[in-house]
């Protein structure tokens, strides 16, 4: 691969690994700088870890993800820190995974995701939601993350897992943990009290996950007595290479789904809110001219852009929009600028309910990661909305918006709203 011919190394002017920037807002200007004069840049990082290669063209972003030869999963996905082997191995999910083994772990569980699949969850999503609404609409103000945008995506991803629903506080609490370690809200006692070098042994860093691994024994051996139709059955009857996984495996899978399933999902339908709350106009069009709603749930996902950026370390010298990237150098693919590139969205930093063309990258730059959740997650964006329509005719903000510190996910902790019916 290269593109282009080899300059001095560009760099970014800020350090993008900084959570602290992100939970201010997406360094909109930075990426601007970045896409127009360095889409391939490198990020210093001046922590005791090395820096890393930021990626910002939604062209520069397409290439390192459909080339998994040259650019591996493998040794990390979701951070921007060093791993030696053993902590990538102990950690690793179906996210850090490279094809054939990718592939052969994911079809594991891709009848459960299908759109098949997800299609028979529509009423039932439907109807829980439809009841949220019902009970918030007309009531005044309300925090929105809490009794609305958190209730649906986990209500969903039990049953699909076969989880009960008395464990969904559980799941929320430890999801929460898992993604939101850099941010003070989520201090966790355990996790200050777990040696550092034992965490980096655990998916996610952090021991939450040990008690997420305990559920996932409960459910696998209540499986092997009673097989049901859901996930959780798939990964106990699944077999790789003729030989069913191991406990490693099968327990990493389980958490990957748990955070996986809810997190982006929820944060997306909270953004969703804001969305509609500061471009009133967008949302008086959606309902006075029938706009299609997959339309809005596209345009929705490439706004809110849940998951800032996804790592991969090139496996050799590589030559990409001016920048040589060495073997071993981690290579950040920043889906929340390659979303905003105006090379492939006619005013990319407008919201735009109705948005034509669309080939957002909100669940991923193409190739064999591409989101294996987005149908379930598409499913239910688009219901909120379709019942939304209906009931309100304005959304309003009470208050500032609090958002998660973290420079992985596009989160938010917390949003006060008022939902005006119609």
């Amino acid at each position: 691969m290269s593109i282009g011919a080899v300059v001095d190394r560009p760099t970014t002017h800020i350090d993008l690994s900084d959570a602290g920037i992100w939970q201010r807002a997406v360094p909109a200007e930075e990426f601007a700088r970045l896409r127009r004069d360095a889409p391939v840049a490198w990020n210093e990082r001046h922590d005791g870890h090395r820096g890393f290669w930021a990626v910002t063209g939604y062209d520069e972003v397409v290439a390192v993800s459909r080339d998994t030869d040259a650019f591996s999963s493998r040794d990390g996905v979701i951070s921007l820190d060093d791993f030696d082997t053993a902590q990538s191995d102990a950690r690793r999910t179906l996210l850090e995974m490279d094809p054939p083994q990718h592939t052969a772990m994911r079809k594991i569980t891709w009848q459960g995701f299908g759109p098949r699949a997800i299609a028979r969850l529509e009423a039932d999503v439907r109807k829980r939601t439809a009841a949220l609404l019902d009970g918030l609409v007309g009531g005044g103000s309300f925090e929105a993350v809490s009794r609305l945008t958190k209730q649906i995506p986990i209500a969903t991803l039990c049953g699909i897992l076969g989880v009960p629903d008395s464990r969904r506080d559980d799941m929320i609490r430890w999801s929460d943990l898992l993604i939101g370690s850099d941010d003070p809200d989520f201090i966790d006692p355990a996790y200050v009290a777990f040696p550092e070098e034992e965490r980096r042994l655990l998916p996610f860093g952090h021991p939450a996950s040990l008690d997420a691994f305990a559920l996932g024994r409960e459910l696998a051996e209540a499986r092997r007595r009673e097989p049901r139709d859901d996930i959780v059955t798939a990964l106990v009857r699944a077999e790789i290479d003729g030989r069913p996984l191991s406990e490693d495996e099968f327990l990493n899978y389980f958490l990957m789904l748990v955070v996986a399933g809810n997190e982006t999902t929820r944060h997306t339908m909270s953004h969703m809110l804001v969305a509609l709350a500061t471009n009133p106009a967008e949302w008086e069009r959606f309902r006075a001219e029938g706009t299609n709603p997959k339309l809005a749930v596209a345009e929705t996902l490439r706004w809110a852009t849940p998951v800032h950026f996804v790592r991969r370390i090139a496996t050799r010298r590589v030559t990409l929009a001016n920048a040589v990237i060495e073997a071993g150098d981690k290579v950040a693919m920043y889906f929340a600028s390659a979303n905003r590139d105006a090379a492939w969205f006619d005013q990319p930093d407008s919201f735009c309910i109705d948005r034509e063309r669309n080939p957002h990258m909100a669940f991923g730059g193409g190739g064999p990661h591409f989101c294996l959740g987005n149908f379930v997650a598409q499913l239910q964006l688009r219901i909120l909305l379709e019942e939304l329509g209906p009931r309100v005719r304005a959304v309003e903000l009470d208050g500032p918006v609090d958002r998660l510190r973290s420079n992985h996910i596009h989160g938010i902790k917390a949003v006060t709203v008022t939902l005006l019916p119609a």
